[in-house]
């Protein structure tokens, strides 16, 4: 069944490297590849709409949620990405980059906010920040605002996340690349279900199975499986999100791939609980309208 579900797409990243105003350092080598790999497959002047639309045109997916991708400029990212938005459709939702420790956070967040398609902010530094008084006061300025947090966590600042939310109720922390699980032992595995368990507890958080090819280059059905059914179980199918991390995953796979392992691993919920996981949690999350139906 979930291979007639429309899916909505809630990480993607575009660029343009002949802007001026952006700065993409990770797709410079800065870094990046000892996690990610061989970075020459990813380095195109520009992965934007229509590349995305070229990718996805066989697979229904029908609204996709951008990722802040720039290193820098993350003003212009935004800018640029309404504009696109604006022109053809996608992306419906932007997720900037932000620094909400910093002291001209609450002038930035009304920058952003200036752009209607603005429904979240992205920051990419460790789970170390959640902890930072700076960065809390900054989250507690999302309170009111519709605007989610998105950040990996990852399994040793959990702590800190449950304090961070349970601080401010009122705001959502997605749970994003699936909490970047760094390994594929057994013993990883236990530990890392263990600490998204403890944050499927909080009510407000939510999460986005999505990055799993980081750091499982080689992966298959099977090494993939588990991560998304522990994810599944243990915050329940309506809040779970999907998220290709296209293109980088294309190091990894084609997009009906991993899209159709992902189908496939939801396979046995009901199709209620299949839509939601797959489109319909991630309109609520980022407050999209649904696409009207075909003729």
């Amino acid at each position: 069944m979930t291979a007639d579900l429309p899916v909505v797409d809630t990480h993607v990243h575009f660029w343009d490297r002949r802007r001026t105003d952006l700065e993409y350092g990770w797709l410079d080598g800065d870094g990046a590849e000892a996690t990610l790999g061989d970075l020459d497959g990813l380095r195109a002047v520009r992965y934007s709409v229509p590349e995305l639309r070229a990718d996805t045109r066989m697979h229904g997916v029908t609204q996709v949620v951008h990722m802040s991708a720039a290193t820098s400029g993350h003003l212009a990212e935004t800018r640029w990405l309404q504009g696109l938005g604006d022109e053809t459709g996608w992306p419906d939702a932007i997720v900037a980059g932000v620094d909400l420790a910093a002291p001209d956070a609450a002038a930035t967040l009304d920058r952003h906010r200036e752009h209607d398609r603005l429904r979240g902010v992205r920051d990419m530094r460790d789970g170390s920040v959640l902890g930072d008084p700076a960065f809390r006061r900054g989250y507690a300025r999302l309170a009111g605002t519709g605007l989610v947090l998105c950040h990996s966590v990852g399994v040793d600042h959990v702590a800190a996340a449950v304090a961070l939310v349970r601080a401010v109720p009122d705001v959502v922390l997605c749970v994003d690349q699936s909490g970047m699980p760094e390994s594929r032992s057994p013993e990883y595995l236990r530990t890392w279900r263990a600490a998204l368990g403890t944050l499927a507890a909080e009510p407000n958080v939510v999460v986005k199975i999505s990055s799993l090819g980081v750091h499982d280059h080689d992966w298959t059905p099977a090494s993939r499986r588990p991560w998304i059914r522990a994810l599944v179980d243990a915050f329940g199918p309506d809040r779970c999100l999907y998220g290709s991390n296209w293109p980088v995953e294309r190091l990894y796979s084609g997009y009906g791939d991993a899209l159709g392992v992902f189908r496939a691993a939801i396979g046995d919920l009901s199709g209620a609980e299949q839509a939601a996981v797959l489109a319909g949690n991630a309109r609520r999350v980022f407050r999209l309208e649904p696409v009207p139906a075909g003729p």
